[in-house]
């Protein structure tokens, strides 16, 4: 029986995607893998592979096993998202850049931002083509680091230079089948960051509807896009309005159904109390919701308390 040995191009270029969703280096894969480093050098560089002539299709068949039995890791579930009117207004704005679309998504703390599109970003990397990439931003978030991670976040080839970057990126754009929405979560921090937001917006335009880009925050990412530093985002702001949302957490209907789901031996003066301990009004709207931390916060203080009490007893 003859075992097919994958083509050196192939392997090369899931050596590139695997560095690139993983981080190593090819110095930490070889100390990994067994391989010597100047081994991989020669083999991603596809320069002259020595003697005999089949070495380069030797390394290719090992390295590909090796990769094979060391998948890069898939990010796991945050917790349990109970469906709220807030998430499903969340997962309106993100089917809306999944075809494309640009848009802003922003609201209070507490809303559950953050937690829905890591949710929904960890559900769509076990895809084949993942429909969410989610960038965390920061305030010393430059354009290559910005680049690195949407390139982790949609298996792009590996690249180093910030062209680079975003021509793996455009690549691995072009090879999909359907279009992905990229969320850069935390985006007011980008605010002195006017660099990374201008690469960030010529990657949009040159992706066409081959990936939407949803930007979120708190309520200050709404002035993310005003004039300065001779810097007028009129072409930021013409694109991102085209869709937007601000969210609240849970309602105290909703609230106390996911305390009752949580908590089904709290009687209901304890799921009142869990409930109102987190209720929050909305300086904007002035409407009553409940800060989601601050309940998930209670409902975890009220489990520790069951389980010590249950401790003692027995």
């Amino acid at each position: 029986m003859n075992v097919q040995i994958p083509g050196r191009d192939d392997v090369r270029h899931a050596l590139r995607v695997y560095m690139s969703r993983t981080g190593l280096s090819l110095g930490e894969i070889a100390l990994r893998s067994g391989f010597a480093t100047q081994t991989l050098q020669q083999f991603v560089s596809a320069a002259r592979f020595g003697t005999p002539a089949t070495a380069g299709e030797i390394t290719a068949g090992r390295l590909a096993g090796w990769l094979a039995e060391n998948p890069a890791p898939l990010p796991e579930l945050p917790g349990k998202l109970y469906p709220t009117e807030a998430t499903r207004a969340m997962d309106r704005l993100i089917d809306h850049a999944r075809e494309g679309g640009w848009g802003i998504l922003y609201g209070p703390a507490g809303a559950q931002k953050t937690f829905l599109l890591e949710y929904r970003a960890a559900e769509a990397a076990h895809a084949p083509e993942p429909a969410l990439v989610v960038v965390g931003a920061d305030p010393d978030l430059s354009p290559r680091a910005l680049l690195g991670r949407v390139a982790a976040g949609l298996a792009a080839p590996y690249a180093c230079q910030t062209d680079s970057l975003r021509q793996a990126i455009l690549y691995a754009l072009r090879q999909r089948k359907t279009p992905v929405a990229l969320a850069i979560d935390e985006a007011q921090l980008l605010y002195s960051r006017v660099d990374t937001l201008e690469v960030l917006r010529r990657l949009g335009d040159a992706a066409r509807q081959r990936m939407g880009i949803l930007v979120a925050g708190n309520e200050q990412v709404i002035n993310l896009f005003e004039p300065r530093r001779r810097n007028y985002f009129e072409q930021w702001r013409s694109r991102i309005d085209q869709e937007r949302a601000r969210v609240l957490g849970p309602s105290i209907s909703e609230a106390r159904a996911i305390v009752a789901s949580e908590l089904p031996e709290a009687n209901a003066s304890q799921t009142a109390a869990a409930v109102e301990a987190s209720v929050v009004t909305d300086p904007i709207g002035k409407k009553q919701y409940v800060n989601a931390r601050r309940l998930f916060n209670t409902i975890r203080a009220f489990q520790r308390v069951r389980r010590n009490g249950k401790a003692k007893v027995q």
